[in-house]
């Protein structure tokens, strides 16, 4: 996402320039304008033929109609008397030409869909040809990617409305049975039934009207299938669509089908004998994995916590089998008005807008939302990101507001990369022979040897390994955020922080190392040692209020911690000196509460806006996204989210800047360097 400069108005009008030039593209797909990235297409020239110059896709080059065509000196009259032999003739050309539209139909999705199907306009409210919109080519560039790559085509579509993209998933499923696929069935499940019935007669009236040219002369019948009235059949392709709601499931439940669309799934509602999950689940549980199955799950977001949401983000994660595919507001083309005085629209832009610009919006479409957002949407900020969403995290809003701007966390997402490693941490001694063992009086075996091992499996991500430059004091810290044990509980997480930049003033941490997973407490704690080990005998931070609500198991595991700080020597303890004075127990760990929280995420929203670190890690980018101030005046993640990632980073910024000094280079001696730590949240030992 680019940083642009709004002060430089000519440079914001050039680039709007641009965007329009790149977006209002000449696209006729009559011709075969090539818009639709995985359709690639070659120029032929046919001279008598309605459109002489097209480009056709590239398998289609091979077919015998090509060949006859081009044998003919590239002339239909030529190629029909050839064909059928004796004169030239106007039927004999026609047929020719009938035979090229057909195949063309079967290879080009576009040509099929503006030459055979008609949709009502839905501002004119009159018939017209279905010529795909900037949003829907973008869409059918994902669709045909699968079907040529030979896997299933599984979606879940997250929209913004109004762009017709039921409508194309509805006919691309139609295009499938018609030509690629017999006795191949589909099921397409609605909110209502009113709904359903108007898909329903959305296919009756395409098909009543279908351009008979290429089926010569006959009309495809689209009839009742054994005369149940929720099941239609495509006569001659033994090809059956099922179309319901809902509100009666018992014809969807029970269709055979090969392709399912499942439409405006996140207002499927919940009732005593049908849930969404496993109404979804009975649907499309049959489809197998294989070539030219169909499985789209797409609606508007409505809310978080639904089943919805929770496809979406475990799409998002790659936990399921679901593609996920986003189309913001701005990328459909009537969503624009006109600006009268350019610049002054540039210098009255909200920060809110410029990130609309930076992520690709047009100014006339910030115009547009800035209009909503005085307009109908002016007490309504919830309603208008759920209708007009900018970015999928914008779409799924619960009753609270971000903590953290969107312009924010965008600027946080440019530090993410790919992790160098992937692996685990090994020393010589496992801590599992150490954890849980009275037995065992030296453990500090766990520290020795210590190596990053690379494994496809592993849960720690490595972006920068640790350094061999010149030794430092303070240089690495490392926050622990702990989590369940089982597999669906909160992740726990380890991070670590380089702070070498700091040493000078100048510059900012990062994060260069992350184990992201579920543990045993006691694992977790010597896992986390031996990271902070690895990395220069790191200052390590444990987040321990989870477990200290939790009684018994709370303070077992400051027994733990105890345990391990006899062996590690740089582990946080926030117990002040004073204290251990008077007798007191020392507390390992730092304790979020309602105050402190609220303190830590401050400092992150500081750290967010002025730039203050560099985050690698895309999830915990994203779990910035969603950490919402809640209705009751709570932070914490959208339903349905984790924050495990990002309370590290809160906890860390505040560890970075209000507790910890700044890294020094040590001097190499024959003296041992004392090991740094902190001793209570404002006492410094050494």
């Amino acid at each position: 996402m680019t940083d642009w400069d709004f002060d430089d108005i000519k440079s914001i009008k050039r680039e709007n320039a641009r965007r329009h030039k790149e977006n209002d593209k000449p696209y006729n797909p009559w011709v075969g304008t090539e818009y639709c990235k995985e359709i690639q297409r070659t120029p032929i020239e046919i001279v008598d033929a309605p459109f002489r110059v097209m480009n056709i896709p590239v398998e289609m080059r091979n077919e015998k109609v090509i060949k006859v065509i081009e044998k003919a000196g590239w002339k239909l009259e030529k190629a029909g008397a050839a064909l059928f032999g004796g004169k030239p003739s106007e039927k004999k050309t026609l047929d020719v030409w009938r035979w090229f539209c057909k195949t063309r139909c079967r290879y080009d999705i576009e040509f099929w869909l503006c030459t055979q199907i008609t949709i009502e306009h839905k501002l004119s409210l009159t018939k017209i040809p279905f010529v795909l919109n900037r949003a829907q080519r973008r869409y059918l560039s994902r669709l045909e990617r699968l079907r040529k790559k030979g896997v299933p085509i599984f979606i879940i579509l997250l929209k913004a409305r109004q762009w017709g993209g039921s409508t194309l998933t509805q006919f691309y499923l139609v295009w499938i049975q018609m030509f690629h696929k017999k006795n191949w069935n589909s099921v397409i499940a609605a909110d209502t039934d009113d709904h359903a019935l108007n898909v329903q007669a959305m296919f009756q009236n395409a098909l009543d009207e279908y351009d008979t040219f290429i089926t010569d002369g006959k009309h495809i019948k689209f009839s009742p299938y054994k005369g149940m009235k929720s099941t239609r059949q495509i006569e001659g392709r033994g090809a059956r669509i099922t179309i319901g709601s809902v509100q009666h499931p018992e014809f969807i439940r029970s269709a055979n089908v090969a392709m399912a669309h499942l439409t405006e799934v996140g207002v499927w509602p919940t009732t005593p004998k049908h849930d969404p999950q496993s109404l979804a689940q009975a649907i499309s549980g049959t489809i197998v994995r294989k070539e030219y199955r169909v499985k789209v799950l797409e609606s508007t977001a409505k809310g978080v916590g639904n089943f919805f949401h929770r496809t979406w983000l475990k799409a998002m994660r790659g936990e399921n089998e679901y593609e996920p595919i986003f189309v913001a507001w701005y990328e459909i083309d009537f969503y624009q008005t006109d600006i009268a005085d350019y610049d002054y629209f540039i210098r009255s832009m909200s920060e809110y807008h410029k990130y609309l610009f930076r992520l690709g919006a047009t100014l006339e479409a910030i115009a547009y939302y800035k209009m909503l957002q005085e307009g109908e949407y002016a007490d309504n900020e919830k309603g208008l990101k759920e209708e007009f969403p900018s970015t999928w995290q914008e779409a799924f809003q619960s009753t609270g507001r971000n903590f953290y701007p969107a312009e924010y966390v965008e600027e946080l997402r440019k530090g993410v990369e790919e992790p160098r490693i992937i692996g685990d941490i090994v020393g010589r001694v496992n801590i599992r022979d150490v954890a849980g063992r009275e037995d065992v009086e030296d453990k500090s075996g766990v520290f020795d040897n210590l190596q990053i091992v690379p494994e496809s499996t592993g849960l720690l991500s490595v972006w920068r390994d640790k350094d061999k430059r010149p030794p430092m004091r303070d240089r690495y810290l490392v926050v622990v955020d702990i989590g369940g044990r089982s597999k669906n509980a909160d992740f726990s997480v380890i991070c670590v922080f380089d702070r070498y930049w700091m040493h000078d003033g100048q510059g900012v941490p990062e994060v260069v190392a992350e184990w992201r997973g579920h543990i045993d407490w006691d694992l977790l704690g010597w896992k986390a040692a031996q990271i902070a080990s690895y990395y220069d005998n790191a200052l390590l931070v444990v987040e321990s209020n989870t477990l200290e609500m939790k009684g018994h198991e709370g303070n077992h595991f400051n027994t733990l911690l105890s345990e391990i700080a006899q062996t590690y020597p740089n582990l946080y303890r926030r117990t002040k000196d004073e204290q251990l004075v008077k007798g007191g127990t020392i507390r390992y760990g730092f304790q979020t509460n309602s105050v402190t929280k609220p303190m830590v995420c401050d400092y992150e929203l500081w750290a967010l806006r002025e730039g203050m670190y560099v985050e690698r890690s895309e999830i915990a980018v994203n779990e910035h996204s969603v950490f919402e101030v809640k209705d009751n005046g709570e932070l914490g993640a959208v339903e349905g989210n984790h924050d495990d990632c990002h309370i590290t980073r809160a906890i860390g910024n505040y560890f970075n800047y209000k507790l910890m000094p700044a890294p020094k280079f040590v001097k190499l001696n024959n003296k041992p360097q004392p090991e740094h730590r902190i001793a209570g949240e404002m006492t410094i030992t050494g």
